[in-house]
């Protein structure tokens, strides 16, 4: 059993009316608006984490358990060092490592991977490639906001990596089950067929 305490904030009510005005609050404190490019990258990793936690309930194997739980943890860390501006808990060179350590351990065990890999298999590896395209786009957006503001340069590496490892994660899930991958075959000819 994986325990964990919480003491980043104290909740004082479900609602404070701070946001009707379609402005947030930022960890900082600094006031911006709800489509500010930093209030995005934190809405896809809130919605990233919430996948990995659906996958994480579904998989049947501790080390991945494990390694989705850290990520989880990780997010709120990547959020923290967003939000703040680097003023928090920051995105490491150590969490980068774990991420590529984990992508090295699980493709020896994946043996050889094609290049297009369609999506799918079990529901534990489709709940995996959900949380791998979000966080693609969670990429996307820190890249977009770094336009706007200087982001540490881990937050970036790190969201390339975590895409990576999820893909990992889905092959082994279908290979540890018996399912065989279906590789979308590169050469069809022009009718599709």
């Amino acid at each position: 059993m994986i325990k964990v305490k919480c003491t980043l904030f104290k909740v004082f009510g479900m609602f404070t009316r701070r946001g009707d005005t379609g402005e947030t609050d930022l960890a900082s404190r600094v006031r911006v608006g709800k489509d500010s490019p930093i209030v995005e990258v934190q809405g896809v990793i809130d919605e990233l984490n919430a996948f990995i936690g659906q996958a994480l309930v579904l998989t049947k194997w501790e080390d991945i358990r494990k390694d989705l739980f850290k990520i989880q943890n990780d997010l709120f860390v990547l959020g923290e060092d967003v939000s703040t501006g680097g003023k928090g808990r920051v995105v490491t060179r150590e969490m980068i490592d774990y991420l590529e350590d984990r992508v090295n351990v699980l493709r020896k065990e994946i043996g050889k991977i094609e290049l297009f890999v369609i999506p799918g298999g079990t529901l534990e590896a489709t709940s995996v490639h959900i949380a791998r395209t979000v966080s693609r786009r969670l990429e996307r957006r820190i890249v977009f906001a770094n336009h706007y503001t200087d982001i540490n340069k881990n937050v970036l590496i790190y969201a390339n990596r975590l895409s990576s490892l999820l893909f990992m994660i889905a092959m082994v899930s279908n290979k540890r089950q018996n399912v065989e991958e279906k590789i979308w075959p590169i050469h069809l000819p022009k009718d599709g067929s």
